[in-house]
């Protein structure tokens, strides 16, 4: 059995990011007009890996969640692979024109089987979906990596 498929990274993980980076691709759909360069992705992930810090009252749960927000940094090497298996596997597509991703018609498969298991809060994704399109993609990365420091700021001085 293969515990990490990148180093420090359990395969898991590495799946969890992966479907959380084509349900947001998915969910802006195939030809939207959203910045969805790698850095924009990765503070997308940010939020929909802690949906729970989209509000302004922060309320901090479990130890091992708040563990994991001191411990948050982004991992290029994560999701330099995370987006080559989704491009090879043809789930997104990249447009070097402007340096955006997009969903294809198997990765719109690939979302609907997703969301076609049991036991998943699909409302939470959701909604941290929609405040990524609202208010993270309107917004250059420095505002989002602002938004991100701010919040994990904020965490840290509790």
């Amino acid at each position: 059995m293969m515990s990490e498929i990148i180093e420090n990274i359990s395969f898991q993980e590495y799946c969890l990011t992966r479907n959380r980076v084509a349900i947001l691709l998915n969910i802006l759909g195939k030809e939207h007009k959203k910045d969805t360069t790698q850095e924009k992705l990765i503070i997308s992930d940010f939020f929909l890996k802690f949906p729970e810090l989209i509000s302004d009252e922060i309320e901090l749960g479990r130890f091992d969640i708040k563990y994991s927000y001191f411990h948050w940094k982004p991992n290029y090497k994560l999701y330099n692979a995370v987006l080559a298996d989704l491009l090879a596997r043809n789930i997104i597509t990249f447009n070097s024109l402007n340096n955006r991703y997009f969903i294809t018609d198997k990765g719109e498969k690939f979302v609907i089987e997703l969301f076609s298991e049991e036991g998943i809060d699909w409302s939470k994704i959701l909604q941290s979906c929609d405040f990524i399109v609202s208010k993270v993609l309107n917004k250059t990365v420095s505002a989002g990596q602002t938004m991100i420091q701010s919040k994990l700021d904020c965490i840290r001085g509790n």
